[in-house]
């Protein structure tokens, strides 16, 4: 679309949560928009939870071509909504959220987001034929589970602070390859498993540290902390002082975030173009 000098129409986009500030999302959309020399902006909202519902259906009201939503927020985001995709309706929650035709759709880039840099990591063969546990029973847990049961990952065990949360998940969930351990028992459930994933907000910057131990973990683990502030996590740390393997929540953030912002500004940001460094410095100097 463009207006009557045939220039092209900034596009306005954002990201929504409770809080909002530490979000690095309108540091690295700003970044792409730079790159690729496209008019628009990307800006952060703070939408309070109690009236999250009709704020994101106040959208279709504006010119806000789309956002993303971060926690608590994901759960309102997709009752808001017109329609849901296939993923938003896979896991019950959007981090996601677009105009098209009049209508507000929910959807959700967590998914890929989370399985692009493992599969580029470690290859879809080795989760096909490993063990893995979830740790964390939220909507970032079920990214995680509905990323797995898609790639076809064998046995997933999940276990979560508060046992009621995961055995609820699991019990939505279904599946023979998904069962839950009581958390008294993640020492044990960490020795077993090939891949161990943090789903959790623990670790994370003004957060407790997770309460687990890697000492007994497989030597050739692969520890993955969703978490990307701090960059190296408490976990992460101990995994490397280890000698394990491990993956941050940085790289999973630039992979979700690639998908939004073709749906807000209609260019997949080249993967040549890496934000990594530029967002790895802005997370030393704190700035934002």
């Amino acid at each position: 679309m463009s207006n009557s000098t045939g220039r092209p129409i900034p596009k306005l986009a954002g990201v929504c949560g409770w809080p909002i500030h530490h979000s690095l999302s309108p540091l690295l959309h700003s970044w792409w928009l730079k790159q690729l020399a496209l008019p628009g902006a990307y800006v952060p909202f703070a939408v309070e939870p109690k009236t999250a519902v009709e704020a994101f259906r106040s959208l279709k009201q504006t010119s806000i071509v789309g956002v993303n939503v971060t926690l608590p927020l994901k759960t309102a985001a997709f009752q808001s909504a017109d329609i849901a995709t296939e993923d938003a309706q896979k896991l019950g929650v959007a981090n996601c959220l677009y105009k098209s035709s009049g209508q507000l759709v929910a959807h959700n880039t967590d998914l890929e987001g989370f399985a692009a840099p493992l599969i580029a990591k470690i290859g879809v063969g080795r989760l096909q034929n490993g063990s893995a546990l979830v740790i964390g029973a939220g909507g970032a847990s079920r990214a995680v589970l509905g990323a797995f049961l898609s790639l076809g990952v064998p046995e997933i065990c999940l276990v979560n602070r508060t046992d009621s949360k995961a055995e609820d998940l699991v019990d939505q969930v279904d599946v023979p390859s998904l069962y839950t351990l009581p958390w008294a028992r993640r020492e044990e459930a960490m020795s077993r498993a090939d891949l161990i994933i943090n789903a959790s907000a623990a670790g994370m910057s003004g957060k407790p540290d997770l309460d687990v131990s890697v000492e007994n973990c497989r030597d050739d683990a692969l520890i993955y902390d969703l978490i990307y502030t701090p960059r190296v996590t408490p976990l992460m740390e101990a995994a490397q002082a280890r000698g394990l393997d491990t993956l941050g929540g940085l790289e999973m953030l630039i992979a979700q975030a690639r998908p939004s912002f073709k749906l807000f500004y209609g260019l997949l940001p080249p993967t040549d173009i890496d934000p990594t460094d530029m967002l790895f410095a802005a997370l030393k100097s704190g700035k934002r």
